[in-house]
């Protein structure tokens, strides 16, 4: 067992080795070494308080269940910064701007008119537009989706959310709505002069 005068002058590497060997002095002693740096982390994703609180606990969790996984212990640190980034993202998505559709976005509301005739043809415009979409690839949907929200993030946010390079974000959103634009004139929408 771990003495507790011994834990600060213990390696990263010989902490993850007693928690392997179920001293909970050294479990306490790595989470207090390395904690501050799971908190930057998830502050650095602008979460709100709450928000870091949870991706707080989940990155600890993560690192617990994963610990027996890890091949270099003596990079610990980088290890935690990557469960921290990767509990952000998640948690980000989560509560972040990623809003699915029904939440008042630009989906759900008619652009013009008010009377029964443009509510029916709201509801086929945005039922094209959301089949349009669900057969893009995965990553050309979840950039649209992020900067269809109201109010749009800025690049910088977006390339961290999605993990993209910020340079990219401009290149792969035009791309993003020329598929879009080509799905939605297949299936009749916008002529090909629009696509």
């Amino acid at each position: 067992m771990l003495p507790t005068t011994d834990a600060p002058t213990l390696s990263d590497a010989e902490l993850v080795a007693d928690c392997l060997s179920g001293s909970q002095r050294a479990w306490a002693a790595l989470v207090e070494r390395h904690s501050s740096l799971v908190w930057t982390v998830a502050r650095s994703h602008r979460l709100s308080p709450a928000d870091c609180e949870e991706v707080y606990q989940l990155t600890w969790l993560c690192v617990y269940r994963s610990l027996a996984r890890l091949h270099s212990p003596h990079r610990i640190p980088a290890w935690i910064t990557t469960c921290a980034r990767r509990e952000s993202i998640r948690q980000y998505r989560r509560t972040g701007r990623c809003i699915p559709v029904g939440d008042g976005s630009f989906f759900d509301r008619p652009a013009t008119g008010n009377g029964p005739e443009s509510t029916v043809l709201f509801g086929e415009r945005r039922s094209e537009v959301l089949a349009a979409l669900s057969q893009l690839p995965s990553r050309d949907r979840a950039l649209l989706t992020l900067l269809s929200a109201d109010p749009a993030p800025g690049y910088d946010e977006v390339s961290r959310t999605l993990g993209i390079a910020r340079g990219s974000v401009g290149p792969l959103r035009g791309r993003a709505l020329r598929r879009l634009a080509e799905r939605l004139a297949a299936r009749g929408v916008l002529t090909a002069a629009d696509a």
